[in-house]
């Protein structure tokens, strides 16, 4: 699909997102499997990087879609509360970290995304 240009750097830093879920979902719930996938510090600072950006962007225009936008919002801090335990080595929340990531990408990509161009051309 194509994006608008404000949505494709977004968009591009999905796929390493999906990528990295896609592996942790392989590894299931071995131990020694996890540990091989766990996302590395830099990983988890862009990814807040991500995320910041995100609600910087979007912040005015989510105003008019509350249900996306508290969707949007407890994603992110969902996610939050797990990259937190990520960087405390607790390799026990990687599986739902890794769906709830998949999940919340195919969220934007599918439903937030599209909205918001919906939003930007009718203007």
């Amino acid at each position: 699909m194509k994006r608008s240009p404000a949505l494709i750097s977004f968009s591009r830093e999905h796929h390493s997102a999906l990528v990295l879920a896609m592996r942790i979902n392989r590894a299931g719930n071995d131990v020694h499997a996890l540990a091989a996938v766990q996302p590395a510090p830099a990983f988890l600072a862009d990814l807040e990087a991500h995320f910041s950006a995100e609600e910087a962007q979007f912040s005015a225009t989510l105003a008019t879609l509350p249900q996306l936008a508290c969707r949007f919002a407890d994603d992110h801090a969902e996610l939050r509360a797990l990259m937190a335990r990520l960087h405390a080595t607790e390799l026990t929340v990687l599986p739902e970290f890794g769906q709830k990531l998949a999940a919340h990408v195919r969220f934007e990509e599918r439903e937030l995304f599209p909205a918001l161009e919906a939003l930007t051309a009718a203007d």
